[in-house]
């Protein structure tokens, strides 16, 4: 990303980071450039237009939705990136990047439907304190997966702001169970289904404003 004149990767590239030395540095540049032709996004001897239109949204969005996820043993990020009428769904996974540019979306959506397919468990939503999670000791342990949903803002363009607590989910026997932190110190514990995870991660950014 810095040939486009950007700076740091976002969090979900993390992982992949190695130490180049200096000696092999114009090496390692000439083996990326090669990569990026075979898959179309240079021109001559820079980056194509398009693609790093694509490098600036993810590099400075003005709201930005992102995942961890695991899923058994694999791990992986996924981003979806707005600035202005532009917006760039990103997926990392084992050092591989998959991109695609978004119309104008229901953002939130897109985000929870990036998330593994897992049955949402059938419970009525509930509230607890978050010093007393005993009670959902029985349905949480050993879960097959689970994520955080985040979001975060640049008002203006300015300064990154990242919404404090994120959206949750786990993966049990129980089923697909989705927890989000609301006011009160409580936590409050429903049905992990994508419209659900959707709807409380819009509530966050909406706090955001």
């Amino acid at each position: 990303m810095t040939w486009a004149g950007c700076g740091e990767p976002h969090a979900i590239f993390s992982g992949g980071a190695r130490y180049v030395p200096p000696s092999a540095a114009r090496r390692v540049d000439r083996e990326a450039f090669e990569q990026l032709t075979e898959q179309g996004l240079t021109v001559g001897k820079g980056l194509d237009p398009d693609f790093e239109d694509v490098l600036h949204v993810l590099d400075r969005p003005h709201t930005e939705y992102f995942a961890h996820i695991r899923n058994g043993d694999a791990q992986y990020g996924v981003l979806v990136a707005i600035r202005g009428r532009s917006a760039v769904l990103a997926r990392h996974r084992d050092r591989t990047v998959h991109l695609r540019s978004l119309g104008d979306r229901d953002y939130p959506t897109v985000l929870a439907g990036q998330l593994p397919r897992y049955r949402p468990a059938h419970v009525e939503t509930f509230s607890l304190p978050k010093d007393d999670l005993g009670g959902l000791a029985g349905l949480l342990e050993s879960p097959h997966g689970m994520g955080f949903l985040h979001v975060a803002r640049r008002a203006g363009g300015g300064e990154r702001v990242e919404a404090p607590t994120p959206v949750g989910y786990l993966d049990s026997d129980t089923g697909r169970l989705g927890f989000a932190h609301t006011e009160g110190g409580h936590l409050t514990v429903f049905a992990g289904e994508p419209g659900q995870l959707a709807a409380r991660l819009a509530a966050v950014r909406a706090g955001l404003s």
